[in-house]
């Protein structure tokens, strides 16, 4: 009973649903009372639209529009005047309305249509007497009559040389024609048959060719007047739905275009009922077709034996525990688990392959294999490393992971061990280690070779010269003053390449990096103002750092050196900033200078690398060593042409009521 009160109520919500539309627009009438729309039309254009000789202005778009203004409350203000004035007076927007347009592509751009609601074609009109045009191509080389603005235009400007002569409406552009002043005149089909049953000139004028431009006729707005352009809509339905569009058809053009359109509508609406009720009904045949089958699967599960469903599990089991074997076998690492007793449960074919066993290593004690090499049970079980192990006489290195395997009840604990065979990795990192550490120590005596034999040569060349200018005051001078510097430059030299090889092992303490950095700043000041550089400092005082201060005083000099020698242009200017982090603190130097290019930021810390004139290449070598001494992580950013941003991660480490570090 239930079903069928669900099927008589889904009918009628069907049928309200089909008719909601008219409710609505019946409701919505009451919004557009009131409301007065400037209509223009063409003032002669028959029998569409047109003022006839009482002055009154008429036509089918007239009655149209009228109908239109009826049905939704509206009122209609009409405007005849030519076409061209129409068509620029809605672009103005002195006008809401042009009350008869032909659809196109082209115009679609300026204005919105309405929906259509006559379909429209052209014809090619001609002297009875012409013998020369039967058709469309025979236009080329002809004078042709249109009305402005006519879409026909397009299609005579494919034809060759044709002379196109344009009137304000086709009413004049027939009288050139009847004049002879020109061959041909192309206008709209019934208005110009309206127009020669009006001349009486049936007998003086001919259609000829096909029908051209087939176009849809619609009222057109302005481009974004969706009010107006929804009470067109609206109105246009309503009269085609109670029969009035076909009277006033009937009356200017004597039949009927639409006339089976309520018949169709009708057909529709009931074939659609029809539908959807023959999808209820299929919907609702097989939802019972589906509760018949549950029923019947439901009913066949119980008729199963106990002993099927067990014979189900197991081998649900055996697949399961076959696909994970299955599965350890094919990765590329091996796998060995062991319970606590200490005897291996599973080894994978890769294990036994890395540890070379003859057979597997299942069942057998870990300590009476190759695996107690890596794994103690009186240990830490968690952990993870690389060690060299002895298989039969070959040395091999392991990379191991240890990790605890809970069952699914928690209480048994075993171990899982994973490992890979990474010796050939390792010989072969070695292999690059060192020939890295040639190469390093290749550029490091080219380097100090360099940098010694230009001082050296200075100091030979003055040497040479004492026994022939030495009564010469001036060369006594410059020897005086040159040779210092040059002895000089090799004392500092030697100086920071004893800092690189054996740096002395930092003295680290709690320092305010305020603090640190004014006696910095307090040293390059006389620089720094000679150079007009804007100075910034944005470190708050509750800053300390955890770090060797002379060595930090080092770094922080070269790097403010190098950023003072960037510095290239106007508005040169040095931004200091410090922030704590989560595990960290940030400290940061920022320059406007000349940036840093890719090729150089690969190699600014590499020894003897400089692209100073007078640089040693040590600087920035140094300042690496320095800052990896004190757990210091240093990082570039850089923009050629805009700058760069040196950064500086110290870890943030914090002390108890004693003094002592708590977090090292």
């Amino acid at each position: 009973m239930s079903k069928k009160i669900l099927f008589v109520v889904i009918v009628i919500l069907v049928f309200l649903a089909f008719n909601a539309y008219e409710i609505y627009d019946n409701i919505t009438l009451e919004q557009y009372k009131h409301t007065v729309i400037k209509v223009a039309g063409d003032e002669k254009f028959p029998p569409y639209e047109y003022v006839d000789n009482e002055k009154t202005y008429t036509g089918f778009n007239v009655d149209i529009m009228n109908a239109i203004a009826s049905r939704m409350e509206v009122h209609i203000k009409f405007y005849p005047m030519s076409w061209d004035d129409a068509c620029k007076k809605l672009e103005n927007g002195e006008i809401d309305v042009i009350q008869g347009m032909k659809y196109t592509k082209e115009r679609d751009k300026y204005y919105d249509f309405s929906k259509e609601y006559l379909e429209n074609s052209q014809s090619i009109f001609v002297r009875a007497d012409n013998k020369d045009i039967a058709d469309f191509e025979d236009l080329n080389s002809k004078t042709v009559v249109i009305q402005q603005e006519d879409i026909v235009e397009n299609n005579l400007k494919e034809l060759n040389n044709v002379n196109i002569i344009y009137t304000k409406n086709q009413e004049d552009a027939l009288h050139e024609l009847l004049s002879g002043q020109v061959d041909a005149y192309i206008g709209n089909t019934l208005t110009g048959v309206y127009l020669i049953n009006k001349m009486e000139a049936e007998d003086k004028i001919k259609l000829v060719g096909e029908t051209l431009n087939s176009t849809k006729y619609c009222m057109a707005v302005k481009n974004g007047d969706k009010e107006i352009l929804n009470i067109i809509n609206k109105g246009l339905r309503n009269i085609e739905k109670n029969g009035t569009y076909d009277r006033i058809y009937r009356k200017w053009f004597g039949r009927t275009v639409d006339h089976t359109r309520q018949y169709v509508y009708k057909i529709l609406l009931f074939l659609s009922i029809l539908i959807i009720i023959f999808i209820i009904i299929v919907f609702m045949f097989y939802r019972w077709n589906a509760t018949l089958k549950k029923e019947v699967s439901r009913q066949t599960s119980k008729l199963n034996s106990a002993n099927e469903i067990l014979v189900k599990k197991n081998m649900q089991i055996k697949y399961e525990r076959d696909f994970r074997e299955w599965i350890l076998n094919s990765i590329f690492s091996g796998v060995v688990t062991i319970n606590q007793e200490g005897t291996i449960t599973f080894s994978n074919k890769l294990a036994d392959n890395i540890l070379n066993t003859k057979q597997s290593m299942e069942g057998k004690r870990y300590s009476d294999t190759v695996i107690s090499k890596i794994y103690f049970s009186d240990k830490l079980v968690q952990h993870k490393g690389e060690k060299e192990v002895l298989i039969n006489g070959n040395k091999i290195y392991l990379s191991y992971k240890i990790s605890t395997l809970n069952s699914i009840n928690g209480e048994n604990k075993d171990t899982i061990i994973i490992f890979r065979d990474v010796t050939e990795e390792k010989l072969l990192q070695d292999n690059i280690m060192r020939k890295d550490k040639l190469q390093s120590l290749g550029n490091l005596i080219a380097g100090i070779a360099h940098e010694i034999r230009n001082p050296l040569t200075s100091i030979k060349t003055y040497t040479e010269l004492i026994p022939k200018k030495f009564d010469n005051p001036k060369f006594r001078e410059m020897i005086s003053k040159d040779i210092p510097i040059e002895i000089d430059r090799l004392n500092d030299l030697i100086t920071n390449l004893l800092e690189y090889s054996k740096p002395r092992r930092p003295f680290k303490e709690f320092v305010k990096l305020n603090d640190s950095v004014d006696s910095v700043m307090l040293f390059l000041k006389d620089k720094i103002n000679k150079e007009n550089i804007i100075f910034e400092n944005n470190i708050s005082e509750d800053i300390y750092i955890y770090v060797d201060k002379n060595q930090f005083r080092q770094v922080f000099i070269n790097l403010m050196l190098n950023s003072i020698e960037s510095l290239d242009k106007e508005g040169k200017k040095i931004i200091i900033s410090a922030k704590k982090l989560d595990k960290i603190i940030s400290l940061s130097i920022q320059d406007n200078g000349c940036g840093i290019d890719e090729d150089s930021l690969n190699k600014i810390f590499n020894p003897f690398y400089t692209t100073k004139a007078n640089g040693t290449g040590l600087g920035l070598f140094i300042v690496y060593q320095l800052l990896l001494e004190n757990d210091v992580q240093i990082k570039f950013e850089t923009v050629l042409g805009k700058g760069t941003k040196v950064i500086m991660d110290f870890k943030k480490l914090e002390i108890d009521n004693h003094g002592k570090i708590i977090n090292s």
